[in-house]
């Protein structure tokens, strides 16, 4: 069964705030910069497969690496599967194909039909000990955590008690975030530093600290992911940086307060509203030039535009009012009146409902942009404050209450006037309750379009929702820490086209490799075999383990169960690794656990019993097969690189029944 594999990090929305005039003041920036784009390596013949239900046809196209890049970065790569019906030679559309990639053992043979479902099976089931070369399926929930951290989860790991893959140590607390198309950068807002950390999602390290305005908050990416821009609300500016080379394109001067950001004509406009400026600003993103402004009165908070109606929405906080703006004739068309202290305005996902929370009140009002009236007033909220869309439901953060509301947005048309809103808690504790609400969404939606993944404050965890059930059907713990806002990193394979499904896939070897293809519905498994070519040489070098993992134990020897049983094992960094110093017993983690879902696990404490050498303590609690795994991160080996051992745990003779000893 699929686990829900598919989820979509997305970031929408940029813009730009003016001062007086219709010229932009510039500050001394540089102009924008070419962007070095990857070139393909020569293409290769697609490799097909026929099964009764579908034609499957799979090819990988590798990018070469950008010039500048470091000795031994890998080669990202497109891999694309092509899924046709065979009567009919027609596309096989909106399926949910899985795959993996694994580089074959040099004389080993092409896997069979049932070493094939076999290892499908077991890349199904998470284990760390386990994992494809390349995932095709992979997705992952960053959290903003209140302690100045992102947590990485990997929720596909089998693991109950622990799936933080890593942590990102920010040195100082962020307002916002945003996540580019291409995922690679993962780009927060820090206000004390005046900075924007650069977060590198494949290492997950920060590895730059762009120096913006004063007190940069809020961000937006613009709709093709070359820019993050950054409003710098503590000196009136909006800074312009180039997602490729982190470097400040252009710093602008828009004027005070908090800003909005949205964009119309496909991104081309640029459109930003000020709490302090009388004006929304319509800015050219190639240019990054002033087109015109809208006058609009001070205390325009949130802005949103939809692309149905060709209409920019903006609420007027200082008058009550929402603010409906022809972006061609550059005038307020018409003013929809509020209650008072409106909030975040957000469209769904058609562009025609356009919802306004109400932060300290009780309801949810809901714009009509075919009409451009107030179609509904809806109560029994608690202090709403965040909303995200799925196809079927608006989602509201109540932070007054542990429940979050779904609205039905099929009900909306229903000609009873009566929308369906729905009441699912999530945790115990209500989010206020929590250190900070923050700006971010703590809410982030599923690309199945029928899931979303929540953030519980005040719980510290993450809360796993689907459509139609009456509680959350799974839980993420995060560690202790508060999570303020999620985002899901979703590098799983899309449909771009019908029938044509890509992923992106990193790749360190030359040689043949085996392509794992699993289509649930028509049922399919399928084996394909590929050979990768043009990986440079210092890439596979670099593949090479950093450290050698001896272990001093036996590890075809039975364990007793319920009683410490010390375990020895030897680090040594290879000759030509970057880093040839003793392994240290800070720098080493062992992890040992129950397949496949882990519901018993230890993180014993390695102890150094001579350079080299470390021991640890372990107690298993029953009978069974239990996985033992040595981690030096730092080193380049995370856990599920160097060697693992299974171990069988099980009593010995003289403690069995004699029904057991003596069987008859």
């Amino acid at each position: 069964m699929r686990k829900l594999l598919l989820l979509s990090a997305g970031a929408v929305l940029a813009a730009l705030l003016a001062t007086a005039g219709w010229q932009l003041q510039h500050r001394a920036g540089p102009p924008a910069l070419p962007r070095s784009q990857p070139v393909d390596l020569p293409a290769q013949t697609p490799v097909t497969l026929t099964r009764p239900d579908v034609d499957v046809s799979f090819d990988l196209r590798l990018h070469a690496r950008i010039p500048g890049a470091e000795r031994g970065t890998p080669l990202d790569g497109t891999a694309r599967f092509v899924l046709k019906n065979p009567p009919t030679g027609e596309p096989l559309r909106g399926v949910r194909p899985l795959g993996w990639i694994t580089r074959r053992v040099q004389g080993q043979a092409a896997p069979d039909e049932a070493a094939c479902k076999e290892r499908i099976q077991t890349y199904l089931g998470g284990l760390l000990s386990a994992r494809a070369d390349a995932n095709l399926n992979s997705y992952l929930f960053l959290t903003l955590n209140h302690d100045q951290t992102v947590s990485v989860i990997d929720p596909q790991i089998s693991l109950s008690r622990t799936k933080l893959q890593n942590l990102v140590s920010l040195g100082g607390e962020p307002v916002d975030w945003v996540l580019p198309p291409d995922m690679k950068a993962l780009f927060l807002s820090i206000p004390v530093h005046g900075t924007v950390s650069v977060v590198d999602l494949r290492r997950f390290v920060v590895v730059r600290n762009v120096h913006v305005g004063k007190k940069p908050g809020r961000m937006a990416v613009s709709p093709d992911g070359r820019t993050v821009w950054v409003a710098n609300e503590g000196d009136g500016t909006v800074s312009v940086i180039d997602t490729a080379s982190y470097q400040v394109l252009r710093t602008l001067e828009v004027g005070g307060g908090g800003h909005a950001f949205s964009f119309s004509e496909g991104g081309r406009t640029a459109w930003v509203s000020s709490s302090e400026g009388e004006a929304l600003v319509a800015v050219d993103v190639a240019s990054l030039e002033e087109t015109g402004r809208v006058e609009v009165g001070v205390g325009v908070g949130s802005i949103a535009y939809s692309e149905v109606a060709k209409a920019l929405y903006a609420v007027q906080e200082r008058t009550h009012e929402a603010l409906v703006v022809d972006p061609h004739r550059r005038e307020v068309a018409r003013r929809i009146p509020l209650a008072p202290s409106p909030g975040m305005l957000r469209f769904d996902n058609s562009g025609r409902w356009a919802f306004v929370l109400y932060p300290h009140g009780d309801r949810v009002d809901v714009l009509d942009a075919a009409s451009t009236q107030l179609a509904y007033t809806l109560t029994g909220f608690a202090a709403p404050d965040q909303l995200v869309f799925t196809n079927a439901y608006a989602y509201v953060r109540n932070t007054e209450d542990a429940r979050l509301s779904l609205i039905e947005l099929a009900s909306l048309e229903k000609e009873d006037g009566k929308p369906s809103i729905a009441h699912v808690v999530m945790g115990q504790k209500k989010p206020s309750e929590s250190r900070g609400l923050g700006r971010s969404a703590p809410i982030a939606a599923m690309p199945e379009g029928n899931s979303v993944i929540v953030a519980g404050t005040a719980d510290r965890a993450l809360f796993l929702y689907s459509e139609g059930m009456m509680a959350p059907r799974g839980t993420h713990l995060n560690y202790g820490r508060e999570p303020k806002a999620v985002l899901v990193l979703d590098r799983s394979l899309h449909e771009v086209e019908p029938g044509v499904f890509t992923s992106e896939a990193v790749v360190r070897e030359n040689g043949l490799h085996d392509v794992y293809f699993l289509l649930e519905s028509p049922r399919t498994l399928a084996c394909l075999e590929w050979e990768v070519r043009g990986i440079p040489e210092d890439v596979s070098a670099s593949r090479k383990l950093p450290l050698t993992l001896t272990p001093e134990f036996n590890p075809t020897a039975p364990l007793p169960p319920r009683a410490l049983t010390s375990l020895r094992f030897r680090l040594s960094p290879l000759s030509d690794a970057k880093d040839t110093r003793p392994v240290q017993p800070e720098e080493v983690q062992v992890l040992m656990f129950r397949p496949p879902s882990g519901h018993w696990l230890q993180r014993p404490t390695p102890r150094l019993v001579e350079p080299g050498l470390f021991e640890v303590e372990v107690s298993p609690p029953e009978p069974g097969q239990y996985q033992f795994l040595v981690s030096v991160e730092n080193r380049g080996a995370p856990f599920g690189v160097l060697p693992h051992f299974t171990l069988r745990v099980q009593p010995s003779l003289a403690a069995l029944p004699p029904s057991e000893t003596h069987p008859q």
